[in-house]
């Protein structure tokens, strides 16, 4: 029976490991998260990942609450773009309690139960002094 050198061994051990966490990396790809920066500016712009080689470019005018939207693709230099997805004036938007929500509990519920617990007030304040945001 021939025996294995130990060097020869030892690069195969090296070679698996690589291997298996390569396939990790694969298997259980790390989260992508939204680049996002404020400032205290009128502009908001945050970025995100859509699919590969396209990216979502949300911009928000916190003064007028119009969102717009642009997708932008990368890849060899004839193929890159910025298209312009769409806007929206997202004023009333934000006074909904609710759309397509698919919660466990809608917000007349959760705020039912804070009343009957005694942490937020029939007026809608929250005990402690803070008031809730319409």
């Amino acid at each position: 029976m021939k025996t294995i050198s130990p060097i020869i061994f030892f690069l195969s051990l090296i070679c698996a490991m690589l291997c298996g966490i390569l396939g990790i990396l694969i298997l259980y790809p790390q989260d992508v998260y939204a680049q996002g920066s404020d400032g205290g500016r009128r502009y908001v712009a945050v970025t995100g990942e859509y699919s590969e080689g396209v990216t979502l470019l949300y911009v928000l005018d916190q003064e007028t609450q119009h969102l717009v939207v642009y997708e932008a693709k990368g890849g060899a230099n004839n193929s890159h773009s910025v298209k312009f997805v769409g806007a929206r004036n997202i004023e009333l938007d934000t006074l909904l309690d609710g759309f397509n929500d698919e919660s466990e509990y809608s917000h007349k519920d959760l705020e039912r139960q804070f009343i009957k617990s005694g942490h937020l007030t029939e007026e809608g304040g929250i005990k402690g002094g803070a008031k809730q945001g319409n």
